[in-house]
């Protein structure tokens, strides 16, 4: 799934479980049910910011489904399972790459369509602010007294210490508020000839919106929407939000002392003349708008109906409920299962196919193992997260061991593999006469050797490369051409001495190292290892250095 639709289904479920919510709270206020919609929308848009910093939880719920083939078993208290026993040109590790690009193609397109969307949605955004300037440009200023004592008396009433601008505009069916830090009323142009009663229900309803501060939470509304533009719960949120503002608004006139029948008869009124005429969409609390006026009415009639404004303290105990809510669905992180993947080669780069790798949970006691196929490729799915123990085993090559760690994320790379070391173990004891070199036995495996040389350069002139490169792990091991045994140090300790050496490409013996053991011992041991020759260690018919160790136990006689 990718970023842009992991934030949508969060998004998602905290505003449907928003909504649901509300059903339940129908018998509460108005101004409740906005507040909530509000601090969810608000709360929901603040997900990406919240995610880094949100403690993480786990699902039980899986992301995505494991990838496993059939054949688990468990063994010893540990399940094992086998994910390939039969490797075939073109399987799913080689096909990775290909799903992996069109996964990328895929993600790319979506990110595409949505910012096109967005710019659209952003752009009407914007020519509507424009539209809202451009209509308060060419209003004029409201002088009549009555309009402006009027809405002085009902701000003082409410609380509101912004002065408040009243507008008249020429156009028949505007009427709307926006502002915070300068609250503006625009008025139709039959404002002028309204009763007094019908001038005060307008100036409590349009002043409540700005007591509230309704504008600013419509245009942050309006902004989460153009980001979300795709998603419809996004959509019946903030529509939801801009019913619940026009409700708790009524509730504020009827509060105010206007008999709900008077009220509802003025709002039908507006309503009905304003039908007549074509409304622009302006980002600003309408009070007269069609939508949600029978379901306003039908609150407005209903003595039942709460209309207490939300407190302060409600207030902000909703705001810290809604973000913990918040920081639980940021924080939450389905199980994931993963992937590792890679290839395998040899010292000469060649692939090694048919070669056992596994990945082992000592948390989990599980197991994973699979072998490469023609193409050197491999891959373990369904991988919690977690530390791994990694073991590739090869006849003549160094077992591979590492730790690998999951979190979270495919992990593909590469390893590659080096020729088994050489295992040597000699017994000198004190007082024996130093061997002679045998030049019969030299020579006859000398003879050997070239014979066997002859053979490689035979065999290796019909090697046939693969597309992905050559197919390795042909391995011809050494044979020792001359040998010469160390000579016991006079008066020395008896002992045991561990030393490493390198066979070079030509078969002879070089850099010789103690590794543990008498310094006197240890260099007897040398000056005869380094005496000794080899016929060269070809891999993929190329000769190769090889690492020796040798264990020399040096016994009295």
């Amino acid at each position: 799934m990718t970023a842009l639709g992991d934030l949508a289904v969060r998004m998602s479920v905290l505003l449907a479980a928003t909504l649901a919510a509300l059903q339940l709270l129908r018998g509460r206020s108005a101004a409740l049910r906005h507040w909530m919609l509000a601090s969810a929308i608000l709360s929901s848009a603040a997900l990406p910011l919240l995610a880094p910093v949100a403690p993480v939880w786990r699902s039980p719920l899986s992301a995505s489904p494991a990838v496993l083939a059939p054949g688990a078993e468990l063994r010893d208290g540990v399940t094992y399972t086998v994910l390939s026993r039969a490797p075939t040109p073109g399987g799913p590790a080689h096909a990775r790459g290909s799903a992996a690009a069109d996964e990328r193609a895929s993600t790319r397109a979506i990110t595409t369509i949505w910012a096109v969307g967005a710019a659209a949605c952003a752009a009407m955004l914007a020519i509507a602010f424009l539209r809202l300037r451009r209509l308060a440009r060419l209003a004029r200023p409201l002088d009549v007294a009555r309009w402006n004592d009027a809405a002085a008396e009902i701000a003082r009433r409410a609380g509101v210490t912004r002065g408040v601008r009243l507008l008249l505009s020429d156009h028949p069916t505007l009427l709307a508020t926006w502002g915070f830090r300068h609250p503006t009323i625009i008025l139709p142009s039959t404002a002028r000839d309204w009763s007094d009663e019908r001038m005060g229900i307008v100036l409590r309803h349009e002043i409540a919106h700005v007591q509230r501060g309704d504008w600013l939470m419509q245009v942050a509304a309006e902004l989460v929407r153009a980001a979300n533009w795709f998603n419809p719960i996004v959509w019946v949120a903030c529509r939801r939000l801009r019913i619940e503002s026009e409700r708790a608004c009524d509730d504020a006139v009827l509060g105010g002392g206007v008999p709900p029948a008077d009220y509802a008869s003025h709002l039908v009124d507006l309503a009905r003349a304003f039908s007549a005429h074509r409304r622009p969409y302006l980002p600003a609390p309408a009070m007269a708008r069609a939508s949600g006026l029978e379901g306003r009415i039908a609150a407005m009639l209903n003595a039942g109906v709460n209309r207490s404004p939300v407190t302060r303290r409600a207030q902000v105990i909703t705001a810290a409920a809604f973000l913990a809510a918040a920081l639980s669905v940021a924080g939450l992180r389905a199980q994931r299962f993963s992937t590792v993947s890679g290839m395998l080669v040899d010292q000469t780069n060649a692939v090694l196919p048919n070669v056992a790798v596994s990945l082992s949970n000592p948390a989990t006691l599980t197991r994973h193992e699979v072998r490469t196929d023609r193409t050197g490729h491999f891959e373990l799915a369904g991988l919690t997260d977690g530390d791994y123990q990694l073991a590739i085993n090869e006849p003549g090559f160094q077992p591979v061991r590492e730790t690998v760690t999951i979190a979270g994320r495919d992990l593909s790379r590469s390893w590659q593999l080096t020729v088994g070391d050489l295992h040597e173990t000699i017994s000198v004891t004190a007082g024996a006469a130093a061997t002679p070199p045998n030049l019969e036995t030299r020579e006859k495996a000398r003879a050997y050797a070239a014979a066997r040389n002859a053979k490689v350069a035979e065999r290796c002139g019909g090697a046939t490369p693969l597309p992905g490169g050559n197919i390795g792990g042909n391995i011809m091991a050494p044979s020792k051409i001359a040998d010469r045994k160390p000579v016991y140090p006079e008066g020395a300790q008896p002992g045991v001495v561990t030393l490493e050496a390198l066979i070079g490409t030509d078969g002879t013996v070089r850099e010789v190292h103690l590794v543990s053991g008498d310094s006197n011992l240890g260099q007897a041991a040398a000056d005869a290892i380094r005496q000794w020759e080899f016929s060269p260690t070809y891999l993929n018919c190329t000769p190769v250095e090889v690492h020796m160790g040798v264990t020399a136990n040096f016994v009295a006689k």
